[in-house]
């Protein structure tokens, strides 16, 4: 992908596409307005549109907005590199849902668009293997087509990851891995993904959904003992599992005997993060569940209706990510503890005690004086999603003002109680070697 001059559209080749007759039932002209019903004939023939796309559900509200968000801003921060910058959705939909609602595709396109481009190219590209989801997908984003934002979907997320690591060899890019199941995620392909040139900047969330794990490893239930899950299992899609697991290691725990249903999801994603782990340094699990709007009802920890697995190497995107997935979780998480009379947090769920937190701000300034973002950078990839920035912030005024065990470069600040992000903290007084 390059750039000429302030042209933004990224240099794709075009390929042939067949076409089939558009999912609707409504005239063209009126079904692609924001907010407006869109009329799509729902079924599973090749010009209809899944009904899963009817309505979006409310867990698909925050998997959207957790996307919106950090896609807005990953195309703020990212253009420092100056390199051009390409995202992939690879199982994209038909673009938008049938109560009107915006999906990932069109949420991207439209963060791209309004976004200061500078000097760099900006492009996505999409793909679905469903015919249907391809033409609307497509009548979806004509005007982003139209200007170069976006080329018209693939036929499948291979050819848009062998296009995009083909043209993307001196860019920045951005994979958002949104399949039906978890069959279409082997590793192997994946892994082509994660194996890119360390040197350029690259990115995944991916949809790891436990639940569609549980019924392809043997459509075991959350009540089952170990043994009845062992049986299950054997009777499985095993080698597609293996094929998307990267190995049979999940085997062993979800038939270990010591485990309940919450300690096999855990372990299942710990585990699969940790092959992730292999080529990024920083991988974080986002549970994206759906706030219980029974008024009356006990909150408990339930299995997720799915994890956004986040793969970065860089420090600053975890720091974006953490605000953007604790804000978008938010009304999950305060279930636990708004009109109750006690916090019913999980554990699983509950932040570390600041106490701690404040611990490693301290430890971080006492190898060198820090920044206040640096120090963000260093103490945030620890406790992934358990405070907001502001909270960090808040924290060091507090070690810094009440506690007396930060101490500020002076020179830098405008107010003799007020820090900015040009002070630098030591965890010594200035002047003490």
């Amino acid at each position: 992908m390059s750039s000429r001059g302030s042209d933004s559209r990224p240099n794709l080749f075009l390929s042939t596409r067949k076409i089939y007759k558009a999912p609707f039932v409504r005239a063209e002209s009126n079904i692609f307005t924001s907010g407006r019903l869109v009329n799509y004939r729902y079924g599973s023939g090749p010009d209809e549109v899944d009904a899963f796309f009817n309505a979006k559900k409310p867990w698909s509200k925050v998997k959207d907005k957790i996307v919106g968000d950090y896609i807005h801003c990953y195309l703020q921060t990212i253009q420092r590199l100056e390199r051009p910058i390409l995202i992939v959705d690879g199982f994209s939909g038909p673009g938008r849902f049938g109560d009107g609602t915006a999906g990932s595709p069109l949420i991207i396109c439209d963060a791209i668009s309004a976004t200061d481009k500078g000097r760099v190219g900006i492009g996505c590209l999409f793909a679905d293997t469903h015919p249907g989801h391809r033409t609307a997908l497509e009548r979806t984003l004509v005007e982003h087509i139209k200007r170069g934002v976006s080329e018209k979907p693939f036929d499948d997320w291979s050819e848009a990851l062998t296009r995009a690591l083909e043209v993307g060899t001196n860019s920045t890019l951005f994979f958002y891995l949104d399949p039906y199941g978890i069959k279409d995620l082997e590793f192997d392909m994946v892994k082509r993904i994660y194996e890119r040139d360390p040197r350029r900047s690259t990115e995944v969330l991916i949809n790891f959904n436990f639940r569609t794990f549980m019924r392809m490893s043997g459509n075991w239930g959350y009540g089952d003992s170990a043994s009845e899950v062992s049986l299950k299992v054997k009777a499985a899609k095993v080698d597609t599992v293996n094929r998307v697991m990267d190995g049979d290691y999940w085997k062993a725990i979800v038939t270990n005997p010591s485990f309940d249903k919450i300690a096999r999801e855990d372990a299942v994603v710990n585990a699969y993060m940790e092959r992730v782990r292999r080529f990024f340094p920083f991988v974080y699990a986002i549970p994206v569940q759906d706030k219980n709007e029974t008024e009356y009802a006990v909150p408990g920890d339930e299995l997720a209706r799915y994890h956004l697995i986040f793969g970065t190497r860089s420090r600053r995107a975890v720091r974006y990510m953490n605000d953007v997935a604790r804000n978008a979780l938010a009304p999950y998480l305060n279930k636990f503890k708004d009109g109750l009379l006690f916090d019913m947090t999980p554990e699983r769920r509950q932040s570390a005690p600041r106490d701690l937190v404040k611990e490693e701000i301290v430890k971080a300034v006492t190898v060198k004086p820090l920044l206040r973002p640096d120090i963000y950078e260093i103490v945030i990839p620890k406790f992934f999603m358990q405070y907001l920035v502001k909270d960090y912030h808040k924290m060091i005024d507090e070690l810094t003002f009440k506690e007396g065990r930060l101490y500020p470069d002076r020179s830098t600040m405008h107010r003799k109680t007020q820090l900015n992000d040009k002070t630098l903290l030591s965890a010594k007084p200035w002047g003490i070697v």
